[in-house]
């Protein structure tokens, strides 16, 4: 089955050659969104070899992330994957998201990252632990890693599949949307390099836990306004 994977990327021209180069090795064809980087991001992409996308600014990995579905939902691949841009994931873990969508068992499979991980800091753990229970709130995700940016995801999953949020509230966004359309997710374990040699983190780490818990309570002020306003 063809696989396409796409990279958001934002002021990530230390990594993102490597990444693509690696990537080639496991998918079909590659496509980097760059969201307003400063830096040369989309230069060296390109020429990596992978099809770029350049937002003119920086409006957030959910705009990123819609523009790449968008770009899949027309495109003939049959498995989509999304890894983040900042190269802590490992491209040859690739077949292991793919395997279960291509022995047609799972509409969506994530990469979980916590098993066995001492080296993510505690603040960033304790950061996705608590968002992990917020989303599971919205629509009772059976998942342990709601905000991994590293999935793979089926045609039928990327056609089916809507969502508005334009920033990190969008991971959850499309696992709670993919949850209401019934479609089959399950996790793989997956390993992640913290320290990469670069900076990973684009954004405060309070700003963005924040930012993602407001999108969560504005899906769950939508979907299940009791959870929130019964009480008082």
């Amino acid at each position: 089955m063809s696989i396409l994977l796409c990279i958001p990327a934002f002021n990530e021209e230390n990594v993102i050659k490597d990444l693509i180069k690696k990537s080639l090795k496991f998918v079909d064809s590659i496509v980097v969104y760059d969201d307003g980087s400063s830096d040369k991001t989309s230069q060296i992409a390109e020429n990596a070899g992978a099809y770029v996308i350049r937002g003119l600014e920086n409006k957030g990995k959910g705009f990123a992330l819609q523009s790449l579905f968008k770009y899949a939902k027309h495109s003939n691949f049959e498995i989509i994957v999304t890894m983040d841009g900042d190269g802590q994931f490992k491209p040859e873990e690739i077949p292991k998201l793919c395997t279960p969508i291509q022995n047609n068992d799972q509409d969506l499979v994530i990469g979980y990252r916590f098993d066995n991980n001492d080296e993510m800091p505690k603040y960033r753990e304790i950061g996705n632990k608590m968002l992990d229970h917020i989303s599971n709130l919205a629509s009772k995700l059976p998942l342990k890693d709601t905000q991994s940016g590293f999935r793979a995801y089926s045609k039928n999953a990327i056609n089916l599949i809507t969502f508005s949020s334009d920033g990190f509230g969008a991971d959850s966004e499309i696992l709670i949307n993919a949850f209401d359309n019934d479609l089959k997710i399950s996790e793989e374990k997956v390993t992640v390099i913290y320290n990469t040699g670069y900076k990973t983190s684009t954004q405060n780490p309070i700003r963005h836990t924040t930012s993602v818990v407001i999108s969560l309570v504005e899906i769950i002020l939508i979907k299940q306004p009791l959870k929130l306003l019964g009480i008082p």
